[in-house]
């Protein structure tokens, strides 16, 4: 027994359920590719939080105590630290500023420069002695300071003074060179 299917006016003919049939499809193809409208208010919130940390984060950094090389006991010289410069630039504040002993540095008549000082060869190294720990002889050298890198203030620290960077431009080098230069009070 076969059964013949019903001529309902509520059923659609084939024809109309295929084409609805289609546009569903449709429907589901393209909101899977395109974004949904509710993800704006999401993307909203995340830039919002992004911002907030990034701001927090700025003002955490804005409020961390400065560390300075010299004398912790005499806060009056921050300021001349932080102004002292070279012919060259900015020698930045005493933080970064190596102190030498009388034997560490020494004069010279060359053309280009009357100072040579004993700094560490590597920037590791470099890092060591900033925090107080002695070199070894083996562990340092001679560098010529060019005139340009002379500070000409008075110095206030009494100490002798050497900023040594190491870097050519943006390339870290093993090369130290001398950024600043200040003689003690023997001089």
């Amino acid at each position: 027994m076969v059964e013949t299917p019903k001529t309902d006016s509520t059923l659609t003919p084939p024809i109309q359920r295929s084409r609805s049939w289609q546009s569903r499809m449709k429907r589901i193809l393209v909101s899977s590719v395109t974004p949904k409208e509710n993800y704006g208010p999401h993307i909203s919130a995340c830039y919002l939080i992004v911002r907030c940390m990034l701001a927090i984060g700025l003002m955490l950094t804005m409020n961390l105590p400065s560390s300075y090389g010299h004398d912790a006991m005499h806060p009056e010289l921050n300021p001349w630290f932080a102004k002292l410069r070279s012919k060259s630039g900015p020698c930045c504040d005493g933080s970064d500023a190596l102190h030498l002993r009388d034997v560490e540095w020494t004069t010279q008549n060359k053309k280009e420069s009357h100072y040579r000082v004993m700094v560490p060869k590597t920037a590791d190294l470099y890092r060591s002695a900033s925090n107080g720990q002695d070199m070894k002889k083996s562990d340092t050298e001679w560098v010529d300071v060019p005139d340009d890198a002379l500070v000409t203030d008075p110095n206030l620290d009494h100490s002798t003074l050497v900023w040594v960077w190491y870097s050519s431009g943006f390339q870290l080098t093993n090369q130290p060179h001398i950024r600043c230069f200040m003689p003690g009070a023997l001089t």
